[in-house]
C-alpha cells in the first residue's frame, strides 16, 4: 500500500518547537500537509504555528510531555477530533546529556531513558491505532548515529537511541507479519547543528560541542519527509552517519582506539559551560532551528541526496558501469 502524498496528510511531530522538529514542521507545511506540533514549550509552539499560518499553511499545537502516556494519548484524541485522522507520526522529542559514565547518576540515566526512549514508545503505542484507523500511514522515529557508535560523555544518550533502534526494528517486523498498512522508519542523524547542544545538561566544565562533519537540520527534515511518503526501514541523515555504522561493525577496535585517544577533545568548546540544569526535566526556551556549534552545519549530504533519489542513484550506477565497460573495450581494441 502506498503512503499518501504529503499534501493529503495530517502530520504530528513531537519535539516540534525547535531544531529538527521545527524545521520538519515548516517543511511539511510548505509541502501542503496539515501539521500538529507537540512540545513542553507552549510559547515556542505558538510562534511556530504563527509562522506556518502566516505562510499560508495549516498548523496547530499541543503542549505535551512525552514521558506522560496519558498526555500523549490525549494529544492523539485531539488531533483526530480536529482533523479526523493521523497519517504520519514523527517521534522526535529528545534531550541530551554530557557526562562521563561514572559521573552520571542513576536518576539521570533513568530520566534520559524516560524522555528519549519511553517518550518514543508512548508515541508509537498511542499513534499506531490512529494510523491504522486512517487506513495506513507512517511512524517515523528519530534515532541517531550514536545508536551504533557511541561518543565519549554520551553513554546515557547513546543507550536511549540504541533502545529506540531495537524497539522499532521489532515493531516493524511484527507489523510486516500482520500485513499492517503502517510503515515504520528509523532515521539516524549524524551530528546536526541544533539548539540541543546549548540546552543539554552537562557535567563538563566547558560548553558542549561535537566532532565534524556537522550537518544542518534540513538534511534530517529531508529524510523525515521522504519517510512520510515512502516505505523505507532506515535512513541515514548525513554520509557520516552511514560511515559510523560501517566503522562500528567492520572496525570496532579502530573505533575504540580513535575515539578513546582523540574523542574527548571534540566534545567541548573553549567557552565555560552555562550554570544551569539544562532541559532534562524542564524545557529551556529556545525556538531556533540552528544551534551554537563552532562549525555551521552542511545544508546537503551527497550520500543522503542519493539515498532519497534511488532512480538517480541507479542512473549513476548504470552510467559508471557503462563507462568502465567502454574503457575496457577501448583498451582491448588498442592491444
Amino acid at each position: 500500500m502506498k503512503l499518501k502524498p504529503l499534501e493529503q496528510q495530517v502530520v504530528v511531530i513531537t519535539g516540534g518547537s525547535s531544531g529538527i522538529g521545527r524545521e520538519t514542521a515548516l517543511r511539511m507545511a510548505r509541502g501542503g500537509a496539515a501539521v500538529v506540533v507537540l512540545s513542553r514549550d507552549e510559547e515556542r509552539l505558538a510562534t511556530l504555528v504563527e509562522e506556518v499560518r502566516e505562510a499560508g499553511g495549516i498548523a496547530r499545537s499541543i503542549v505535551c510531555d512525552v514521558t506522560d502516556f496519558d498526555e500523549v494519548r490525549r494529544a492523539v484524541d485531539l488531533v483526530e477530533e480536529w482533523f479526523g485522522r493521523i497519517d504520519t507520526w514523527v517521534n522526535n522529542a529528545g534531550v541530551l546529556l554530557y557526562s562521563e559514565f561514572r559521573r552520571t547518576s542513576p536518576e539521570e540515566f533513568r530520566r534520559i531513558m524516560e524522555v528519549n526512549f519511553m517518550g518514543q514508545i508512548h508515541g508509537a503505542l498511542a499513534a499506531l491505532p490512529a494510523l491504522t484507523r486512517a487506513g495506513g500511514g507512517a511512524l517515523v522515529s528519530i534515532s541517531s548515529a550514536e545508536s551504533f557508535l557511541t561518543l565519549p560523555t554520551h553513554s546515557a544518550y547513546a543507550a536511549t537511541k540504541a533502545a529506540v533502534e531495537a524497539a522499532m526494528d521489532g515493531l516493524r517486523r511484527e507489523l510486516i507479519d500482520e500485513g499492517s498498512p503502517v510503515s515504520v522508519t528509523t532515521v539516524h542523524p549524524a551530528v546536526i547543528d541544533t539548539p540541543i547542544y546549548r540546552t543539554a545538561r552537562t557535567h563538563l566544565p566547558l560548553m558542549p560541542s561535537a566532532p565534524p562533519p556537522v550537518y544542518d537540520a534540513c538534511v534530517v527534515a529531508d529524510c523525515i519527509v521522504y519517510a512520510a511518503t515512502h516505505r523505507v526501514p532506515k535512513l541515514y541523515a548525513g554520509g557520516a552517519s552511514r560511515s559510523m555504522s560501517v566503522i562500528q561493525v567492520a572496525m570496532p577496535r579502530l573505533a575504540d582506539a580513535v575515539l578513546g585517544r582523540f574523542g574527548m577533545r571534540f566534545m567541548t568548546t573553549d567557552a565555560p559551560a552555562l550554570d544551569w540544569e539544562g532541559n532534562l526535566y524542564t524545557p529551556v526556551p529556545d525556538g531556533r532551528i540552528r544551534g551554537v556549534l563552532p562549525r555551521r552545519g552542511r545544508r546537503a549530504s551527497v550520500y543522503t541526496w542519493l539515498a532519497l533519489r534511488p532512480l538517480a542513484c541507479l542512473g549513476l550506477g548504470v552510467a559508471a558501469t557503462a563507462a568502465v565497460l567502454t574503457g575496457t573495450a577501448v583498451r582491448r581494441r588498442g592491444r
